[in-house]
């Protein structure tokens, strides 16, 4: 079920999916909530999902001001307190990785947090357009997984027509999110870790320091790209049903 919210000065659009156990599932940069469709759909047999376009991509409307990933979080913690929601536990990919990430630091409504490749830990070296060029050279060395970069151009596409007004001011925020970092101390939710090994965004040791910084976390390794979630979905279920319990 789509639904529609307003939060201070911001349009929230949001999926509803299953019942149980609340997920709050945050996906990545350039993406859609309904990028991660199939994954949701699975989640949802057994949880209750809330899965919503992050403020600047998808159907939601783009932040005025410049948000940081603290900002975000304080956005998403309004947002669970508006629908009532007193516990949930939080899924982050890569950009809503960081978010999840100060969002389990500010808000005692996240009782569990599963990391993907998440952005957010530490500063990013590389532009985008060298990450895009990463990207290239990975799907044309790899070409049984080049469905997931027109999947990814696809969206792109989408992401630039729905938001062309606006792309000046995400860009902004992407900079600014690009040069932040979340909290990195005191968190002590429950915390799982999903990284990929050959990430050439976020390497494989931020994954590491990350959980060596959270006493009560453990790490999955996975072979594959910063983009391994989207072209091994099989594989992101069950290590997602292990990360939950």
């Amino acid at each position: 079920m789509k639904n529609k919210i307003r939060i201070d000065d911001t349009n929230l659009s949001y999926f509803e999916f299953g019942k149980g156990k609340t997920i709050l599932f945050l996906h990545g940069g350039r993406l859609r909530a309904l990028t991660h469709k199939n994954i949701l759909l699975k989640l949802a047999n057994n949880y209750h999902i809330l899965a919503p376009d992050i403020p600047g991509y998808g159907k939601s409307s783009t932040p005025k001001e410049s948000w940081s990933f603290q900002d975000y979080a304080t956005f998403f913690d309004k947002f669970l307190k508006r629908i009532n929601m007193s516990e949930v536990i939080v899924v982050g990919y890569s950009l809503g990785g960081g978010i999840a990430y100060s969002l389990a630091n500010v808000s005692p409504r996240v009782k569990k947090l599963v990391l993907i490749d998440s952005a957010g830990i530490e500063k990013t070296k590389e532009n985008e357009h060298m990450r895009d060029l990463q990207r290239l050279f990975f799907y044309l060395s790899n070409p049984k997984y080049i469905f997931t970069f027109f999947t990814l151009i696809r969206e792109y596409l989408l992401f630039t027509m729905k938001h062309s007004k606006n792309l000046s001011q995400i860009k902004t925020i992407r900079n600014n999110l690009n040069n932040s970092v979340g909290y990195m101390e005191n968190l002590k939710v429950p915390t799982s870790i999903i990284w990929a090994k050959d990430n050439g965004i976020f390497p494989v040791s931020v994954a590491k320091k990350l959980n060596e910084s959270i006493k009560s976390s453990k790490l999955f390794l996975v072979n594959g790209n910063h983009d391994w979630i989207l072209y091994k979905e099989n594989i992101s279920m069950d290590i997602l049903n292990k990360a939950l319990i």
